[in-house]
């Protein structure tokens, strides 16, 4: 944490803040994916997408030329939320079925997380803070644009490949995890005290025993979007 800014305090004012424009911003997409022509909804989709890399873009160089003062082995953008802005950006500029499930039911379900319990040192307004709530908001709000502005629905076999996908990231992540000493898609602790993964065992044990009840989730989440082809 750098010393010269207020640590970041959880649903402090700031991060209050956050999450009211974060909403506000829902609301107008879904005003857009409701009352916008075919032209205005696919140019946003596209806007968002070039958002979404030069965001991601903008902080690999930050974290790289002395932004953060962490080993380099802990800079690399491999946590859940960092491939996530790839995978929004691939699914808002080509629609590939795939990415979009992942978007839908991975950010609503994991990503989502780091704008309600944010694992963050520096509080406002430190560009550690801008950062990671910046990404965190466009993540929320890519799964939003890819329900309303795109209209996609999801198909039954979106919940388990979804599901597959997820876990074949935390498989790859692993072994990187033990080779470089680091915590990308917290496989090795927690992100934060007293957060669910602390009840639910030892890592990185706890994501075997999140498979059921997030399949059950998962499940839900796809009845009120699911298809009708």
């Amino acid at each position: 944490m750098n010393p010269e800014i207020e640590p970041f305090v959880r649903w402090g004012l700031p991060h209050l803040i956050v999450v009211l424009i974060t909403l506000l911003a829902t609301g107008g997409i879904i005003l857009l994916g409701a009352k916008g022509s075919t032209t205005i909804r696919n140019n946003f989709c596209r806007a968002m997408a070039i958002a979404l890399i030069l965001m991601f873009a903008v902080e690999f160089i930050w974290r790289h030329t002395g932004g953060v003062k962490t080993p380099w082995q802990e800079n690399l953008p491999l946590h859940f939320c960092s491939v996530m802005i790839i995978v929004s950006a691939i699914a808002l500029r080509y629609r590939k079925r795939w990415a979009c499930a992942v978007v839908y039911f991975g950010v609503l379900t994991a990503s989502v997380q780091g704008l309600i319990t944010p694992a963050l040192a520096d509080g406002y307004p430190s560009f550690a803070f801008i950062i990671f709530f910046l990404s965190h908001s466009m993540l929320f709000l890519s799964a939003a644009t890819v329900i309303y502005v795109q209209r996609w629905r999801a198909r039954r076999k979106d919940i388990l490949r979804s599901l597959l996908l997820m876990d074949a990231y935390l498989l790859f992540i692993i072994p990187i995890n033990i080779w470089l000493g680091t915590n990308y898609g917290f496989t090795q602790e927690s992100p934060i005290p007293g957060c669910l993964l602390d009840y639910l065992g030892a890592a990185p044990w706890y994501y075997l025993w999140l498979q059921l009840p997030a399949l059950g989730l998962f499940y839900l989440m796809y009845l009120p979007l699911r298809s009708k082809t």
